[in-house]
């Protein structure tokens, strides 16, 4: 008998998504999230509200996480009534955030003397593409425990991986959130040679999604770039994050980035300049400031 009783702790910019998919595709779905409207808003959908991740999985047969970053993770799991005054033998939880693989496997190791099977499945994709179910799950952890959580991750997604052990389905995220970074820095820099050259944009923006400089971020993010729109599928606040997991891992394994640590350093200044809750694209900003393009009615 496969899984019918999830938790979903964490109903943010993913988490939400994520619910509302579970909930179409059948499952008993219960939520939690510190901001109480994200809770209210999923209640008409048939979400079961939790008063706090203690609550959240007393029933839940899978448990996933989807937190902003791995020290809030950590007070969801062992503060004030978290998931370890309420998690019991025999339940999964699946870490969809993206966090540090050496935290990942203590973190399984921890939850392995309780009975408890960690994954961290981390996720592919944006908050838009999540909406649509467009989520690739890379997964790290028991191939036996992947088997059984696998059947949810088909119905709310694209596609699911076994990466490996405890570890690596948050590592390959790293790899991945690396390129996507390092592409939207060529997208940001193209772009801006363009516009400063005068191109017209939807001549510009054609050829590029149809050629061989094609990408799902550009698909996805260069019209609104080019026209000057940052609403947040990625926001800045998050790609700092994951670029300081990514430099710091690099780091630990005595590998050089250096054109990642520069860009790492562009998303610093967008966050500094207080565009925190804007897309990271919104760094194109800082190229236009550089090279004297003026939008019109900016």
């Amino acid at each position: 008998m496969g899984i019918k009783r999830i938790a979903v702790i964490g109903l943010g910019m993913m988490g939400t998504p994520i619910s509302v998919l579970l909930l179409k595709a059948g499952y008993s779905v219960t939520g939690y999230d510190i901001v109480k409207k994200q809770i209210a808003d999923l209640v008409p959908q048939g979400m079961k509200p939790a008063a706090s991740p203690k609550a959240a999985v007393k029933d839940a047969e899978l448990i996933i996480l989807s937190l902003a970053n791995w020290k809030i993770l950590q007070e969801v799991v062992a503060g004030n009534a978290g998931i370890m005054e309420g998690v019991r033998k025999g339940q999964i939880i699946a870490d969809m955030s993206t966090s540090p693989p050496e935290g990942t496997i203590a973190m399984a190791r921890t939850m392995a003397a309780r009975g408890v099977d960690w994954m961290d499945i981390p996720i592919s994709g944006s908050s838009a593409q999540a909406r649509v179910g467009n989520m690739v799950f890379m997964a790290g952890g028991k191939k036996s425990v992947f088997n059984k959580v696998n059947p949810v991750l088909e119905r709310i997604g694209k596609k699911s991986v076994y990466a490996g052990k405890h570890g690596d389905g948050a590592m390959l995220k790293l790899v991945v959130n690396l390129i996507l970074y390092l592409n939207e820095a060529a997208a940001v820099e193209g772009l801006a040679l363009g516009m400063k050259a005068g191109l017209d944009p939807e001549v510009m923006l054609d050829v590029i999604t149809t050629g061989a400089a094609s990408s799902d971020l550009i698909m996805a993010r260069g019209k609104d770039m080019l026209a000057g729109r940052f609403t947040p599928k990625g926001q800045v606040s998050v790609a700092v994050k994951d670029m300081g997991l990514i430099v710091e891992r690099a780091k630990q394994l005595g590998v050089m980035l250096p054109v990642g640590g520069l860009y790492q350093q562009l998303l610093l200044q967008a966050q500094y300049r207080g565009w925190d809750q804007e897309d990271a694209t919104a760094v194109l900003k800082i190229y236009e400031q550089w090279a004297g393009i003026v939008r019109p009615n900016r």
